[in-house]
């Protein structure tokens, strides 16, 4: 069994012989790097029990909270991150009270991180510690990742400034913004800041409001991507334009890619013949003018658009690139997201990219240079499965109904990007089936608990009885986020034209916590919705007792209205994009 020293010792490697509880950790993310990993390695974490007052104690092992023990280490956290740096220094230093308390351990570094325990053996002595450990080194991160005043945060941000923004240099700290806030080991823990604390479990999750202990970076990598530029006072209401693009496929689409010797699977390849080729520049303008009309249009009803999503595969990175440099030019369009067909570097397969006008903040405007740098690419993390169900139930004639078709897809990383967003709002994406699997990202996105996620589909109709909305009610459930899923209309139109189903049209689901499922059904003669969303501030509370003071948002379900372009190119609605 590992003990507390050998532990540490894995975690920070480049600590070499030093005694490990001799002096705390100057970043209190790498505190919580290990007391954390051992916290939820010994399962000392399902222990926490707030104490109460009146009622029997059944005398069996508890890990308890006391309002005194609570109120010190908020106390010991504030103190830290609110102390002046010293002459030379570029993080602050702990309080003495915090060393003191770190020192215990050296007590206990021979123990083992994890031992059997009968029901009725006492409590670890050092459980107490690392629980108080962690509460400091969470209050001392308070707001880290969301204020660049937080010296912490500060300190992983230092090169990632408005000046390389504003050269116009790719953007190159963009993309390379930080996947852990800990020098810890990355093939052991990494550690982010955290958006949304469950308010329901009993999880290490449930133990903080503003950290995240994320698995290791091999396994999947969480990017933590913040504005360093001023940005302007957010508004109350975010409009998003869902174009669910391609309306209708053809039966080539969908072909067999190679066979397995055994006969029994194969790979299959989407083609999209739905986009016109890259060198046909007249359709390509045209689909632009689409988008743009629309946007024009929703505004004109009243709807407000800050925002445009379209979903999985819809486009290839060439006309995301071109559709993105038309809506940059719409000061009011924060961002566009899509699933594309290619990443940067021409590498085919299953991606969402991100358009993030909003980092630009206040700088945004002609003076800035190759802004492209900008958008933040990710390749999906599970491959489509095709069985004789969905070939049937899309009518998919190239595919052999007796075998099980996969996705013709190359995995070489898996990440997730989460962007800071007004201020106070995490937003990130998945994509189709990274929504159903838990393995790798859901364990991410639970820990960070953005607020705003985005699925990207290509899907039949979005209903709260399908699988979408029975994995987005687990994620408003814990850790709260809010979910919306769009999927293109193309399958859906296909099922629609067997016969055999209940006519559809519900091409989004929105859930969030409080006002649950809602389906965003397309009318016939409309192209697009717009669904607006509202900000409320919720209370959220630790598993151990502490409060938030109602820093944590949710996004709530205003309206959505139907749009339909002035002017609609019969190509784009009937898939003939070739």
């Amino acid at each position: 069994m590992a003990t507390l020293g050998q532990v540490y010792r894995s975690l920070f490697p480049h600590e070499g012989r030093r005694a490990p509880f001799q002096s705390v950790p100057r970043l209190p993310t790498d505190l919580f790097a290990f007391v954390g990993h051992v916290v939820e390695r010994s399962g000392a974490y399902h222990h926490v029990s707030q104490q109460m007052r009146g009622g029997p104690d059944d005398g069996l092992r508890k890990l308890l909270v006391t309002d005194r023990m609570r109120e010190r280490a908020v106390r010991r956290g504030q103190q830290w991150r609110n102390r002046r740096l010293e002459t030379g220094t570029r993080l602050p230093n702990p309080p003495a009270s915090v060393e003191r308390l770190w020192q215990r351990l050296e007590e206990y570094q021979n123990d083992p991180v994890f031992a059997p325990l009968d029901d009725e053996a006492p409590t670890p002595d050092w459980w107490s510690i690392c629980l108080e450990l962690l509460i400091v080194a969470d209050e001392a991160c308070e707001s880290i990742g969301f204020e660049a005043d937080n010296p912490f945060f500060d300190f992983f941000m230092d090169e990632y400034t408005r000046e390389d923004l504003a050269s116009g240099r790719r953007f190159r700290r963009v993309q390379r913004a930080p996947f852990s806030l800990s020098l810890a080991a990355e093939d052991l823990v990494c550690v982010q800041a955290k958006a949304r604390t469950p308010s329901v479990g009993c999880t290490l999750r449930s133990l903080t409001h503003h950290l995240a202990l994320l698995p290791p970076r091999g396994q999947v990598r969480a990017r933590w991507v913040a504005p360093v530029i001023a940005q302007e006072p957010p508004e109350d209401k975010l409009g998003l334009l869902l174009v669910p693009f391609p309306y209708q496929i053809s039966d080539e689409s969908f072909q067999e890619g190679a066979v397995d010797g055994s006969d029994h699977w194969g790979w299959f390849e989407v083609k999209q013949t739905w986009l016109p080729s890259n060198t046909n520049r007249p359709k390509r303008a045209e689909f632009i003018a689409f988008v743009v009309d629309l946007v024009r249009v929703a505004r004109e009803k009243g709807a407000t658009v800050n925002a445009v999503v379209l979903p999985e595969l819809a486009l290839n990175y060439l006309q995301f690139r071109a559709l993105a440099d038309a809506l940059a030019r719409d000061s009011q369009i924060d961002f566009l997201i899509s699933g594309i067909s290619q990443d940067e570097a021409r590498r085919r397969g299953n991606f969402a990219a991100i358009a993030p006008f909003f980092l630009l903040g206040r700088e945004r405007d002609a003076d800035i240079t190759a802004w492209q740098g900008l958008i933040l690419i990710r390749e999906k993390h599970h491959r489509w499965k095709l069985d004789r169900g969905q070939i049937e139930r899309y009518n998919l004639p190239n595919l052999d109904k007796s075998k099980s078709w996969w996705e013709n897809l190359t995995i070489l990383s898996r990440s997730l990007d989460f962007l800071v967003y007004r201020g106070n709002t995490t937003l990130t994406t998945l994509i189709c089936e990274d929504l159903a699997r838990v393995d790798p990202c859901q364990a991410v996105v639970r820990a960070i608990g953005p607020n705003l996620l985005i699925a990207l589909l290509m899907d039949g109709p979005q209903i709260g009885e399908r699988w979408p909305g029975r994995y987005a009610t687990v994620l408003a459930e814990d850790p709260g986020t809010s979910v919306l899923s769009l999927s293109s209309f193309a399958l859906i139109a296909r099922q629609n034209d067997i016969g055999g189903f209940d006519q559809a049209s519900s091409v989004a689901l929105w859930k969030d916590e409080k006002k649950g499922p809602r389906k965003l059904e397309l009318q016939r003669d409309a192209d697009a919705l717009v669904l607006e969303l509202e900000p409320t501030v919720k209370e959220e509370r630790s598993l151990d007792g502490r409060a938030d003071g109602g820093s944590s948002i949710r996004w709530e379900y205003i309206r959505h209205l139907q749009v339909k372009a002035s002017h609609r190119p019969g190509w784009i609605r009937d898939g003939t994009g070739r």
